[in-house]
Protein backbone atom coordinates (compact mmCIF):
# COMPACT_ATOMS: atom_id res chain seq x y z
CA UNK A 1 0.00 0.00 0.00
CA UNK A 2 1.27 3.40 -1.23
CA UNK A 3 1.74 6.25 1.77
CA UNK A 4 -0.04 8.84 1.35
CA UNK A 5 2.87 11.10 2.29
CA UNK A 6 4.31 13.54 -0.40
CA UNK A 7 7.95 14.20 -1.24
CA UNK A 8 7.66 17.38 0.84
CA UNK A 9 6.09 15.52 4.13
CA UNK A 10 8.72 13.23 3.93
CA UNK A 11 11.24 15.69 3.19
CA UNK A 12 10.37 18.56 6.24
CA UNK A 13 10.03 14.79 9.00
CA UNK A 14 14.42 13.70 8.05
CA UNK A 15 15.06 17.60 7.80
CA UNK A 16 13.42 17.90 11.24
CA UNK A 17 16.04 15.16 12.61
CA UNK A 18 19.78 16.93 12.99
CA UNK A 19 22.65 14.31 11.64
CA UNK A 20 25.50 16.80 11.98
CA UNK A 21 28.23 14.79 9.68
CA UNK A 22 30.56 13.08 12.04
CA UNK A 23 28.59 12.44 15.19
CA UNK A 24 26.27 10.47 17.07
CA UNK A 25 23.47 12.61 15.51
CA UNK A 26 23.77 10.38 12.37
CA UNK A 27 22.60 7.26 14.28
CA UNK A 28 19.53 8.99 14.66
CA UNK A 29 19.02 10.07 11.05
CA UNK A 30 19.38 5.77 10.73
CA UNK A 31 16.91 5.30 13.25
CA UNK A 32 14.36 7.80 11.26
CA UNK A 33 15.02 6.68 8.05
CA UNK A 34 14.73 3.08 9.06
CA UNK A 35 10.99 3.63 10.93
CA UNK A 36 9.93 5.22 7.99
CA UNK A 37 10.30 1.33 6.56
CA UNK A 38 9.21 -0.26 9.58
CA UNK A 39 5.70 1.68 9.04
CA UNK A 40 5.32 0.68 6.02
CA UNK A 41 2.58 -1.96 5.22
CA UNK A 42 5.08 -3.74 2.61
CA UNK A 43 8.19 -3.86 4.44
CA UNK A 44 5.95 -5.03 7.82
CA UNK A 45 4.98 -7.77 5.16
CA UNK A 46 8.78 -8.11 4.16
CA UNK A 47 10.87 -7.87 7.52
CA UNK A 48 13.80 -9.21 5.01
CA UNK A 49 13.95 -6.37 2.75
CA UNK A 50 14.81 -3.60 4.34
CA UNK A 51 17.29 -3.30 7.36
CA UNK A 52 20.17 -1.55 9.24
CA UNK A 53 23.50 -2.79 8.00
CA UNK A 54 26.93 -2.17 10.39
CA UNK A 55 30.02 -2.01 8.73
CA UNK A 56 32.36 -1.99 11.36
CA UNK A 57 32.47 2.16 11.66
CA UNK A 58 34.15 3.43 14.32
CA UNK A 59 31.15 5.92 15.00
CA UNK A 60 28.90 2.55 15.17
CA UNK A 61 26.48 4.48 12.00
CA UNK A 62 24.91 2.31 10.13
CA UNK A 63 23.92 2.01 6.84
CA UNK A 64 19.88 2.18 5.74
CA UNK A 65 18.87 -0.15 3.17
CA UNK A 66 15.19 -0.93 1.61
CA UNK A 67 14.79 -3.43 -1.31
CA UNK A 68 11.27 -3.47 -3.63
CA UNK A 69 11.40 -5.73 -6.41
CA UNK A 70 9.23 -5.94 -9.34
CA UNK A 71 8.16 -8.60 -11.64
CA UNK A 72 11.37 -8.92 -13.30
CA UNK A 73 15.40 -9.34 -11.87
CA UNK A 74 16.14 -5.40 -12.55
CA UNK A 75 16.42 -2.80 -9.92
CA UNK A 76 17.48 1.25 -9.83
CA UNK A 77 20.02 1.82 -6.80
CA UNK A 78 18.90 4.95 -5.45
CA UNK A 79 21.75 6.21 -2.62
CA UNK A 80 22.22 9.28 -0.85
CA UNK A 81 24.16 10.20 2.35
CA UNK A 82 21.71 11.38 5.48
CA UNK A 83 24.37 13.56 7.13
CA UNK A 84 24.50 17.33 6.76
CA UNK A 85 26.92 20.15 7.82
CA UNK A 86 26.14 21.66 11.30
CA UNK A 87 23.84 24.21 11.59
CA UNK A 88 26.30 26.76 13.37
CA UNK A 89 26.40 29.19 10.40
CA UNK A 90 22.83 30.05 10.80
CA UNK A 91 23.76 32.16 13.62
CA UNK A 92 20.68 33.77 14.67
CA UNK A 93 18.60 31.58 12.65
CA UNK A 94 19.89 28.85 14.00
CA UNK A 95 16.56 27.47 16.47
CA UNK A 96 14.56 27.37 12.68
CA UNK A 97 17.45 25.75 10.91
CA UNK A 98 15.24 22.51 10.54
CA UNK A 99 11.95 24.07 10.13
CA UNK A 100 11.62 24.94 6.79
CA UNK A 101 8.74 27.09 6.87
CA UNK A 102 9.28 28.29 10.15
CA UNK A 103 12.99 29.54 8.62
CA UNK A 104 11.93 31.11 5.58
CA UNK A 105 9.42 33.53 7.55
CA UNK A 106 12.16 34.68 10.00
CA UNK A 107 14.91 35.00 7.44
CA UNK A 108 12.16 36.98 5.53
CA UNK A 109 11.13 39.30 9.19
CA UNK A 110 14.88 39.72 9.50
CA UNK A 111 15.62 41.36 6.46
CA UNK A 112 18.13 39.03 5.62
CA UNK A 113 17.90 38.07 2.48
CA UNK A 114 18.45 40.24 -0.82
CA UNK A 115 19.61 39.54 -4.73
CA UNK A 116 18.87 36.36 -5.75
CA UNK A 117 17.88 34.46 -2.12
CA UNK A 118 14.95 37.25 -1.63
CA UNK A 119 13.77 36.10 -5.30
CA UNK A 120 13.51 32.29 -3.96
CA UNK A 121 12.17 33.72 -0.78
CA UNK A 122 9.71 35.95 -2.28
CA UNK A 123 8.81 33.10 -5.22
CA UNK A 124 7.66 30.31 -2.64
CA UNK A 125 9.62 27.84 -5.44
CA UNK A 126 12.20 27.19 -2.83
CA UNK A 127 12.26 24.98 0.52
CA UNK A 128 14.94 26.64 2.54
CA UNK A 129 16.79 24.62 5.53
CA UNK A 130 19.60 22.95 6.57
CA UNK A 131 19.94 19.50 4.39
CA UNK A 132 17.26 20.61 2.12
CA UNK A 133 19.29 20.44 -0.89
CA UNK A 134 22.47 18.37 0.48
CA UNK A 135 20.91 16.05 0.23
CA UNK A 136 17.48 15.21 2.00
CA UNK A 137 15.47 16.56 -0.44
CA UNK A 138 17.17 13.77 -2.88
CA UNK A 139 16.76 11.12 0.11
CA UNK A 140 12.93 11.98 0.33
CA UNK A 141 12.89 11.33 -3.40
CA UNK A 142 14.43 7.83 -2.96
CA UNK A 143 12.06 6.72 0.17
CA UNK A 144 9.09 8.39 -1.66
CA UNK A 145 9.82 6.91 -4.51
CA UNK A 146 10.37 3.15 -2.83
CA UNK A 147 7.26 3.22 -0.59
CA UNK A 148 4.91 4.10 -3.65
CA UNK A 149 6.45 1.80 -6.01
CA UNK A 150 3.74 -1.06 -7.46
CA UNK A 151 5.13 -4.41 -7.23
CA UNK A 152 3.76 -5.34 -10.56
CA UNK A 153 6.43 -2.66 -12.26
CA UNK A 154 8.86 -4.87 -14.18
CA UNK A 155 11.70 -3.37 -12.41
CA UNK A 156 12.46 -2.87 -8.51
CA UNK A 157 14.61 -0.42 -6.33
CA UNK A 158 16.95 -0.67 -3.68
CA UNK A 159 17.29 2.08 -1.71
CA UNK A 160 20.55 3.00 0.16
CA UNK A 161 21.34 6.06 2.49
CA UNK A 162 24.92 6.37 4.22
CA UNK A 163 26.33 8.14 6.46
CA UNK A 164 29.42 10.40 6.30
CA UNK A 165 30.05 11.63 2.89
CA UNK A 166 30.63 15.18 3.95
CA UNK A 167 33.64 13.79 6.03
CA UNK A 168 35.70 10.98 4.77
CA UNK A 169 32.62 8.69 2.60
CA UNK A 170 32.87 5.68 5.46
CA UNK A 171 29.29 4.73 4.60
CA UNK A 172 29.57 4.96 0.64
CA UNK A 173 32.29 2.58 1.50
CA UNK A 174 31.11 0.56 4.15
CA UNK A 175 27.74 -0.04 1.29
CA UNK A 176 29.89 -1.06 -1.35
CA UNK A 177 29.59 -4.80 0.04
CA UNK A 178 25.94 -4.88 1.67
CA UNK A 179 24.99 -3.54 -2.30
CA UNK A 180 26.77 -6.40 -3.78
CA UNK A 181 25.35 -9.15 -1.80
CA UNK A 182 22.14 -8.03 -1.66
CA UNK A 183 22.75 -8.47 -5.72
CA UNK A 184 23.36 -12.46 -5.49
CA UNK A 185 20.97 -12.77 -2.50
CA UNK A 186 18.10 -12.09 -4.16
CA UNK A 187 19.12 -12.68 -7.80
CA UNK A 188 19.27 -9.00 -8.98
CA UNK A 189 20.22 -7.15 -11.81
CA UNK A 190 21.31 -3.65 -11.18
CA UNK A 191 20.34 -0.95 -13.44
CA UNK A 192 22.53 1.69 -12.32
CA UNK A 193 23.26 3.93 -9.48
CA UNK A 194 22.14 7.30 -9.07
CA UNK A 195 22.88 9.65 -6.49
CA UNK A 196 20.15 12.54 -5.84
CA UNK A 197 23.28 15.30 -5.17
CA UNK A 198 22.28 18.62 -5.50
CA UNK A 199 23.12 20.72 -9.11
CA UNK A 200 24.37 24.07 -7.30
CA UNK A 201 22.25 25.82 -9.89
CA UNK A 202 19.19 28.03 -10.38
CA UNK A 203 15.89 27.17 -11.87
CA UNK A 204 16.88 28.94 -15.33
CA UNK A 205 19.85 27.18 -15.55
CA UNK A 206 20.31 23.77 -17.86
CA UNK A 207 19.60 20.59 -15.80
CA UNK A 208 22.77 18.74 -15.30
CA UNK A 209 22.91 15.02 -15.11
CA UNK A 210 26.68 14.61 -14.00
CA UNK A 211 28.27 10.94 -15.32
CA UNK A 212 31.29 10.84 -13.11
CA UNK A 213 33.04 12.43 -10.16
CA UNK A 214 36.36 14.23 -10.23
CA UNK A 215 38.98 12.80 -7.96
CA UNK A 216 40.99 13.85 -4.93
CA UNK A 217 44.23 12.96 -2.98
CA UNK A 218 45.47 14.52 -0.23
CA UNK A 219 49.70 14.33 -0.75
CA UNK A 220 50.92 14.94 3.01
CA UNK A 221 54.62 15.87 3.53
CA UNK A 222 56.88 15.93 6.48
CA UNK A 223 60.08 17.53 7.18
CA UNK A 224 62.03 16.09 9.62
CA UNK A 225 65.34 19.17 10.32
CA UNK A 226 68.45 19.36 12.52
CA UNK A 227 67.41 20.52 15.95
CA UNK A 228 69.73 23.04 17.18
CA UNK A 229 69.52 26.10 19.81
CA UNK A 230 68.21 29.36 17.72
CA UNK A 231 71.66 30.80 19.13
CA UNK A 232 73.22 28.23 16.79
CA UNK A 233 71.54 28.04 13.94
CA UNK A 234 74.29 27.01 11.86
CA UNK A 235 74.07 23.83 13.52
CA UNK A 236 70.88 23.17 13.06
CA UNK A 237 68.46 22.46 9.68
CA UNK A 238 64.69 24.52 10.01
CA UNK A 239 62.29 22.25 8.84
CA UNK A 240 59.70 24.90 8.75
CA UNK A 241 61.83 26.40 6.00
CA UNK A 242 61.52 22.83 4.34
CA UNK A 243 57.89 22.83 4.45
CA UNK A 244 57.70 26.90 3.46
CA UNK A 245 59.66 26.34 0.43
CA UNK A 246 58.01 23.19 -0.74
CA UNK A 247 54.61 25.14 -0.20
CA UNK A 248 55.74 27.98 -2.55
CA UNK A 249 56.04 25.00 -4.86
CA UNK A 250 52.88 23.49 -4.67
CA UNK A 251 50.62 25.97 -3.78
CA UNK A 252 48.64 27.16 -6.71
CA UNK A 253 51.01 25.29 -9.05
CA UNK A 254 49.32 24.84 -12.46
CA UNK A 255 51.91 22.32 -13.79
CA UNK A 256 49.66 19.93 -11.05
CA UNK A 257 46.26 20.78 -12.57
CA UNK A 258 45.11 17.85 -14.99
CA UNK A 259 42.74 18.12 -17.45
CA UNK A 260 40.46 15.14 -19.32
CA UNK A 261 37.14 14.95 -21.54
CA UNK A 262 37.07 18.93 -21.90
CA UNK A 263 37.47 19.62 -17.77
CA UNK A 264 40.32 21.20 -15.99
CA UNK A 265 40.83 21.00 -12.51
CA UNK A 266 41.40 23.96 -9.67
CA UNK A 267 44.85 24.64 -8.83
CA UNK A 268 46.21 22.67 -5.68
CA UNK A 269 46.20 24.36 -2.12
CA UNK A 270 47.97 23.26 1.02
CA UNK A 271 45.34 23.19 3.50
CA UNK A 272 47.78 22.71 6.15
CA UNK A 273 51.11 24.16 6.91
CA UNK A 274 52.38 23.92 10.15
CA UNK A 275 55.99 23.24 12.30
CA UNK A 276 55.47 20.44 15.03
CA UNK A 277 56.47 22.06 17.93
CA UNK A 278 53.88 21.70 20.61
CA UNK A 279 55.21 24.52 23.20
CA UNK A 280 57.44 27.12 22.72
CA UNK A 281 61.00 27.30 23.02
CA UNK A 282 64.29 28.41 21.79
CA UNK A 283 64.93 26.08 19.35
CA UNK A 284 65.07 25.49 15.71
CA UNK A 285 61.70 23.24 14.79
CA UNK A 286 62.68 19.69 13.71
CA UNK A 287 59.48 18.50 12.24
CA UNK A 288 57.01 20.49 9.95
CA UNK A 289 54.10 19.30 8.24
CA UNK A 290 52.21 20.44 5.08
CA UNK A 291 48.85 18.53 4.08
CA UNK A 292 47.97 19.06 0.01
CA UNK A 293 43.95 19.13 -1.25
CA UNK A 294 44.55 17.87 -4.59
CA UNK A 295 41.78 17.52 -7.56
CA UNK A 296 42.27 15.90 -10.28
CA UNK A 297 40.83 14.10 -13.58
CA UNK A 298 41.47 11.05 -15.66
CA UNK A 299 42.91 7.10 -15.26
CA UNK A 300 45.69 6.33 -13.58
CA UNK A 301 46.91 9.78 -12.88
CA UNK A 302 47.99 9.62 -9.18
CA UNK A 303 51.35 7.93 -9.85
CA UNK A 304 51.77 11.08 -11.90
CA UNK A 305 51.17 13.38 -9.76
CA UNK A 306 52.69 11.51 -6.36
CA UNK A 307 56.23 11.84 -8.68
CA UNK A 308 55.84 15.48 -9.34
CA UNK A 309 55.74 16.06 -5.22
CA UNK A 310 58.24 14.10 -4.63
CA UNK A 311 60.12 16.36 -7.58
CA UNK A 312 59.16 18.78 -5.91
CA UNK A 313 60.34 17.85 -2.56
CA UNK A 314 63.94 16.52 -3.92
CA UNK A 315 64.33 20.26 -5.79
CA UNK A 316 63.50 21.75 -2.28
CA UNK A 317 65.88 19.54 -0.96
CA UNK A 318 68.81 20.64 -3.42
CA UNK A 319 68.06 24.51 -2.71
CA UNK A 320 67.99 24.51 0.86
CA UNK A 321 71.04 23.06 1.01
CA UNK A 322 72.24 25.43 -1.57
CA UNK A 323 71.20 28.18 0.43
CA UNK A 324 72.45 26.37 4.02
CA UNK A 325 75.87 25.79 2.31
CA UNK A 326 76.37 29.40 1.11
CA UNK A 327 75.50 30.77 4.27
CA UNK A 328 77.72 28.51 6.60
CA UNK A 329 80.85 29.39 3.92
CA UNK A 330 79.65 33.12 4.77
CA UNK A 331 79.92 32.56 8.97
CA UNK A 332 83.37 30.67 8.26
CA UNK A 333 84.71 33.24 6.33
CA UNK A 334 83.53 35.25 9.47
CA UNK A 335 84.57 33.24 11.98
CA UNK A 336 80.89 32.70 13.22
CA UNK A 337 81.02 29.01 12.88
CA UNK A 338 83.76 25.87 12.58
CA UNK A 339 83.82 23.45 9.45
CA UNK A 340 82.57 20.45 12.14
CA UNK A 341 79.48 22.21 12.73
CA UNK A 342 78.26 21.78 9.75
CA UNK A 343 74.49 20.22 10.49
CA UNK A 344 74.14 18.70 6.99
CA UNK A 345 75.40 17.35 3.02
CA UNK A 346 71.95 16.50 1.94
CA UNK A 347 68.61 15.93 3.01
CA UNK A 348 66.81 12.84 1.60
CA UNK A 349 63.82 12.35 -0.18
CA UNK A 350 61.56 9.14 0.38
CA UNK A 351 58.41 8.29 -0.22
CA UNK A 352 56.29 6.57 3.04
CA UNK A 353 56.47 3.24 1.60
CA UNK A 354 60.16 3.47 1.03
CA UNK A 355 60.05 4.47 4.94
CA UNK A 356 58.12 2.08 6.00
CA UNK A 357 59.88 -1.15 3.66
CA UNK A 358 63.27 0.29 5.77
CA UNK A 359 61.81 -0.23 8.90
CA UNK A 360 61.03 -3.73 8.12
CA UNK A 361 57.94 -3.53 5.85
CA UNK A 362 56.10 -6.87 6.17
CA UNK A 363 58.28 -8.59 8.70
CA UNK A 364 59.23 -7.04 12.05
CA UNK A 365 57.47 -3.90 11.52
CA UNK A 366 54.41 -5.25 11.04
CA UNK A 367 53.17 -5.82 14.50
CA UNK A 368 54.49 -2.20 15.65
CA UNK A 369 52.28 -0.77 12.64
CA UNK A 370 49.48 -2.03 13.76
CA UNK A 371 49.82 -0.81 17.76
CA UNK A 372 50.28 2.43 16.17
CA UNK A 373 47.37 2.80 13.78
CA UNK A 374 45.33 1.42 16.21
CA UNK A 375 46.23 4.18 19.03
CA UNK A 376 45.96 6.72 16.48
CA UNK A 377 42.44 5.27 15.47
CA UNK A 378 41.42 5.78 19.40
CA UNK A 379 42.53 9.12 19.12
CA UNK A 380 40.47 9.87 16.39
CA UNK A 381 37.62 7.75 17.68
CA UNK A 382 37.29 10.08 20.74
CA UNK A 383 37.78 13.34 18.91
CA UNK A 384 41.27 14.03 20.42
CA UNK A 385 42.28 14.46 16.65
CA UNK A 386 41.42 14.26 12.91
CA UNK A 387 42.47 11.82 10.35
CA UNK A 388 44.86 14.02 8.44
CA UNK A 389 46.85 15.28 11.79
CA UNK A 390 46.70 11.34 12.65
CA UNK A 391 48.39 10.59 9.48
CA UNK A 392 51.37 13.52 10.39
CA UNK A 393 51.44 12.27 13.87
CA UNK A 394 52.66 8.40 12.12
CA UNK A 395 54.80 9.83 9.75
CA UNK A 396 56.49 11.77 12.49
CA UNK A 397 56.48 8.51 14.63
CA UNK A 398 57.88 6.47 11.78
CA UNK A 399 61.19 8.96 11.38
CA UNK A 400 61.74 8.89 14.73
CA UNK A 401 61.98 4.91 15.36
CA UNK A 402 63.62 4.79 12.25
CA UNK A 403 66.59 6.83 13.53
CA UNK A 404 67.38 8.58 10.82
CA UNK A 405 69.68 11.30 11.71
CA UNK A 406 69.98 13.54 8.58
CA UNK A 407 66.88 15.92 7.83
CA UNK A 408 64.34 14.16 5.54
CA UNK A 409 61.36 14.58 3.48
CA UNK A 410 58.93 11.97 3.43
CA UNK A 411 55.94 11.97 1.15
CA UNK A 412 52.72 10.10 1.29
CA UNK A 413 49.15 10.63 1.20
CA UNK A 414 46.55 11.25 4.31
CA UNK A 415 43.04 10.10 3.90
CA UNK A 416 40.60 11.08 2.58
CA UNK A 417 41.17 9.78 -1.11
CA UNK A 418 38.82 9.61 -4.00
CA UNK A 419 39.37 8.11 -7.45
CA UNK A 420 38.33 10.13 -10.49
CA UNK A 421 35.69 8.15 -12.29
CA UNK A 422 33.42 8.04 -15.35
CA UNK A 423 31.01 5.67 -16.76
CA UNK A 424 32.44 6.74 -20.21
CA UNK A 425 35.99 5.36 -19.47
CA UNK A 426 33.78 1.79 -19.51
CA UNK A 427 31.81 -0.05 -21.95
CA UNK A 428 28.26 0.10 -20.19
CA UNK A 429 25.07 1.35 -20.73
CA UNK A 430 25.44 4.83 -20.18
CA UNK A 431 25.00 6.80 -23.00
CA UNK A 432 21.82 4.98 -23.66
CA UNK A 433 20.36 5.86 -19.95
CA UNK A 434 21.63 9.39 -20.63
CA UNK A 435 19.46 9.28 -23.34
CA UNK A 436 16.40 8.22 -21.62
CA UNK A 437 17.29 11.30 -18.72
CA UNK A 438 17.80 13.63 -21.40
CA UNK A 439 13.86 13.21 -22.59
CA UNK A 440 12.16 12.94 -19.25
CA UNK A 441 14.80 15.88 -17.89
CA UNK A 442 13.54 18.17 -20.84
CA UNK A 443 10.16 17.49 -20.64
CA UNK A 444 9.55 17.91 -16.95
CA UNK A 445 12.17 21.01 -16.25
CA UNK A 446 11.50 22.97 -19.57
CA UNK A 447 15.43 23.62 -19.85
CA UNK A 448 18.25 22.22 -21.55
CA UNK A 449 19.84 18.56 -19.99
CA UNK A 450 23.38 19.01 -19.90
CA UNK A 451 25.44 15.68 -19.45
CA UNK A 452 28.74 16.81 -17.33
CA UNK A 453 31.41 14.08 -17.39
CA UNK A 454 32.70 15.11 -13.96
CA UNK A 455 30.89 16.38 -11.02
CA UNK A 456 33.54 18.31 -9.40
CA UNK A 457 32.14 18.63 -5.65
CA UNK A 458 33.67 15.42 -4.96
CA UNK A 459 31.01 12.72 -3.93
CA UNK A 460 30.30 8.74 -3.23
CA UNK A 461 30.16 8.27 -6.60
CA UNK A 462 33.79 8.13 -6.97
CA UNK A 463 33.36 4.37 -4.79
CA UNK A 464 30.33 3.16 -7.19
CA UNK A 465 32.28 3.44 -10.52
CA UNK A 466 34.72 0.52 -10.98
CA UNK A 467 38.88 1.79 -11.47
CA UNK A 468 41.19 -0.36 -11.63
CA UNK A 469 42.35 -2.27 -8.52
CA UNK A 470 45.89 -3.39 -9.15
CA UNK A 471 46.69 -0.04 -9.71
CA UNK A 472 44.95 1.62 -6.75
CA UNK A 473 46.13 -1.00 -4.44
CA UNK A 474 49.86 0.56 -5.56
CA UNK A 475 48.90 4.10 -4.63
CA UNK A 476 47.39 2.40 -0.96
CA UNK A 477 50.79 1.65 0.02
CA UNK A 478 51.58 5.25 0.33
CA UNK A 479 48.30 5.93 2.02
CA UNK A 480 48.64 7.05 5.58
CA UNK A 481 46.99 4.81 8.11
CA UNK A 482 45.77 2.21 5.44
CA UNK A 483 44.14 -0.81 6.31
CA UNK A 484 42.40 -1.38 9.59
CA UNK A 485 41.70 2.71 9.67
CA UNK A 486 41.27 3.69 6.16
CA UNK A 487 40.46 1.64 3.24
CA UNK A 488 38.19 1.59 -0.02
CA UNK A 489 36.88 -2.01 -1.38
CA UNK A 490 38.20 -0.99 -5.13
CA UNK A 491 37.35 -4.82 -5.87
CA UNK A 492 33.69 -4.46 -4.77
CA UNK A 493 33.12 -1.45 -6.75
CA UNK A 494 34.97 -3.22 -9.46
CA UNK A 495 31.99 -6.43 -8.87
CA UNK A 496 29.13 -3.68 -8.73
CA UNK A 497 30.37 -2.42 -12.42
CA UNK A 498 27.38 -0.69 -13.13
CA UNK A 499 26.76 3.07 -14.62
CA UNK A 500 26.49 5.72 -11.70
CA UNK A 501 25.02 9.38 -12.19
CA UNK A 502 24.30 12.46 -10.14
CA UNK A 503 20.69 13.05 -10.76
CA UNK A 504 19.31 15.31 -8.48
CA UNK A 505 17.10 18.77 -7.96
CA UNK A 506 18.92 22.22 -8.36
CA UNK A 507 19.79 23.59 -5.45
CA UNK A 508 21.87 26.92 -4.49
CA UNK A 509 23.60 28.00 -0.81
CA UNK A 510 24.68 24.66 0.02
CA UNK A 511 26.34 24.62 3.45
CA UNK A 512 24.88 28.65 4.12
CA UNK A 513 22.23 29.23 6.03
CA UNK A 514 19.87 30.34 3.17
CA UNK A 515 20.69 26.51 1.66
CA UNK A 516 17.47 25.70 -0.46
CA UNK A 517 16.53 23.80 -3.33
CA UNK A 518 14.05 24.05 -6.10
CA UNK A 519 10.90 22.45 -5.38
CA UNK A 520 9.97 21.50 -8.64
CA UNK A 521 12.75 19.58 -9.89
CA UNK A 522 11.59 17.35 -6.19
CA UNK A 523 8.41 16.16 -6.99
CA UNK A 524 8.33 16.17 -10.73
CA UNK A 525 11.60 16.52 -12.66
CA UNK A 526 13.87 13.85 -10.56
CA UNK A 527 10.82 11.43 -9.48
CA UNK A 528 9.85 11.16 -13.42
CA UNK A 529 13.83 10.87 -14.04
CA UNK A 530 13.67 7.67 -11.69
CA UNK A 531 10.87 6.37 -12.92
CA UNK A 532 12.16 6.60 -16.70
CA UNK A 533 15.08 4.54 -15.62
CA UNK A 534 13.42 1.92 -14.33
CA UNK A 535 11.58 1.10 -17.15
CA UNK A 536 14.18 1.21 -20.00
Amino acid sequence: MATNKGILDILREIVAVQSDTGTSLECDMAEKLLSLFAEDEYFKNHPDCFGKYEFGDVFERPVIWALKKGRGKKVLIISGHMDIVEIESYGKLKPWALKPEELAKKISEEGMATGETLEHLNSGQWLFGRGTADMKGGLAVGIHEILNMDENDEAGILFVAVPDEENLSAGARGALGLINKIREDFDLEYIASVIPEPQFKDATDDFLVYNGSIGKMMPLIVAKGKLAHCGESFRGVNAAHIIADLVTRIDMNPELMTEDLGFSTQVPICQIVKDLKTTYDVSIPEYAATCVNLLFFGQDMTAELLAKIKKSAEETATDIMEKYNKAFEIGLSKGAVREDDRAAKSIRVMELRELEDELGGETEFTKFKQELIENLQKKITKGEINIQNASIEYIKTLLEVAGIEEPAIVVGIAPPYYPCVSNTYFDNESERLLEVVREVAEKKSGQKMRALPFFTGIGDCSYFVPSNPESERKLMKNVVLAGKCYDIPFEEAYKLNTPCFFIGPRGRAVHQWSERVYIKDLVETVPAIFKALRNV
